[in-house]
């Protein structure tokens, strides 16, 4: 499942609450105005006003913002250094397999990637749970307001907060925390659907669906899900896998199973709702081609969609029915001519058909040569089968490293034909080393 760097290029809002640089804050003042705010909600003539609830919470959000040291997701190194400061210690740290620049400052680390700002970790916080505070005295200001009159500024208030819970959110996801990430979300859609904003925030739903499946809150996730695909968001059809998988990991695999079916409908291309459909019947005992009532039904729709033909080929290939397989793709290729997939999906039939013969062929004992060649030379025909699909593959996409690699085995089988397949193995070849 997909981290969600992407999420903050899409939703995250500008929330600078001032041009103070990381250099100019005081932490010891922050913590003597959330001294003297705590003093004034406890104070009976002062917490009756909307003014002193709403002055919390932009110290709250303000507050946040300086922890942090008003550093942004995406950030480069230069940027950084101008508006937060030289690190005390620099370091390059490995987590999950990737390479990151750790910046650890007096009371927060943070982390690029590829010369981006990615995630941080707040260290020693004047306070925890800042944006939680923020959100309770807004609240409480529009509790008290009962005329009105502080609805415009409550509600800039409240579209910074919630960008400010999607950056916390996004954050908490990539560090993991996905309990934590689950319920910054929620804060978000709670937000939104406030009377004063009325603000339906669609892929937050997914997202917190998402963050709740990981952090194993299931039944919590379910919600969440179903909301998304109400309001249109299936993030190419993900929503529909995950929540089947949700009711799966229940045991209600078969509450689920609508999910599955309408998915597939919509988004045929989704090989994870494909293979959980036919893993779904196989596991039932029933035959997974059942599948093919749903593409036959869809294609009658839409006779013009290379997606249902290529799921149909995708459906073949993994019951090992070659042959339909491959008049499948080639009916998506006829519709689409750039459709990248079916092209590499029938060379990489003819290709992996070229590996068995191989494979067969070393099984055979050294004094058959006859039948070692006759095999040796069947495969080296669907190689050659293979060669002009994965050539139109890598035409129609130049970056698939799929596509080179297979070209560079190809070529390598018959370099010593002719110097134009040398010729090619070389291209390929290098290609391959740039990836």
């Amino acid at each position: 499942m997909k981290r969600l760097t992407i999420l903050i290029s899409m939703l995250f809002v500008a929330v600078m609450v001032t041009a103070q640089t990381s250099k100019e804050i005081n932490f010891d003042q922050y913590a003597k105005k959330v001294e003297k705010s705590n003093a004034e909600i406890q104070d009976p003539k002062k917490n009756t006003k909307d003014a002193t609830w709403i002055k919390r919470g932009e110290l709250m959000i303000d507050l946040f913002d300086a922890q942090i040291l008003r550093a942004y997701v995406g950030m480069d190194p230069n940027t950084f250094t101008l508006v937060v400061g030289k690190p005390i210690q620099q370091e390059k740290v490995e987590v999950d397999g990737v390479q990151l620049d750790k910046y650890v400052m007096e009371r927060v680390n943070f982390y690029f990637n590829n010369g981006q700002l990615e995630r941080w970790e707040v260290t020693k916080p004047v306070i925890d749970k800042p944006l939680d505070l923020a959100l309770e005295s807004f609240m409480k200001a529009i509790e008290i307001d009962t005329k009105g009159k502080s609805t415009k500024k409550l509600q800039e208030y409240l579209v910074k907060l919630k960008g400010l819970y999607v950056n916390e959110g996004s954050n908490q996801y990539t560090l993991k925390d996905y309990k934590g990430a689950f319920e910054s979300f929620k804060k978000v859609i709670e937000i939104g659907t406030l009377p004063i904003l009325n603000q339906k925030d669609t892929a937050i739903y997914y997202y917190a669906g998402l963050s709740a499946q990981l952090a194993g809150l299931l039944e919590e996730s379910i919600p969440y899900y179903q909301k998304s695909i109400e309001l249109g968001f299936a993030n190419d059809g993900a929503v529909y896998f995950n929540i089947f998988d949700a009711y799966k990991n229940l045991n209600k695999g078969d509450e689920g199973l609508k999910y599955l079916e309408e998915g597939f409908i919509k988004y045929p291309k989704n090989t994870n709702v494909l293979f959980s459909l036919i893993s779904y019947y196989i596991d039932k005992q029933e035959d997974p081609t059942k599948i093919l009532v749903y593409i036959d039904k869809a294609i009658e729709t839409e006779p013009n969609n290379s997606s249902l033909y290529f799921a149909k080929g995708t459906l073949y290939d993994r019951l090992g029915d070659g042959e339909n397989a491959l008049e499948a793709y080639k009916k998506a290729i006829e519709i689409d001519p750039n459709f990248f997939d079916a092209y590499y999906n029938i060379g990489a039939l003819y290709f992996n058909k070229g590996v068995k013969y191989i494979e067969e062929a070393n099984k055979v004992p050294a004094r058959e040569l006859d039948k070692y060649d006759a095999l040796m030379e069947k495969a080296n025909a669907e190689f050659k089968n293979s060669m002009p699909y994965m050539e139109q593959a890598y035409k129609v996409n130049p970056n698939s490293k799929e596509a080179v690699e297979a070209l560079k085995n190809i070529y390598f089988r018959f370099r010593n034909e002719s110097q134009e397949m040398l010729d090619k193995y070389n291209e390929f070849n290098e290609k391959a080393k740039q990836m």
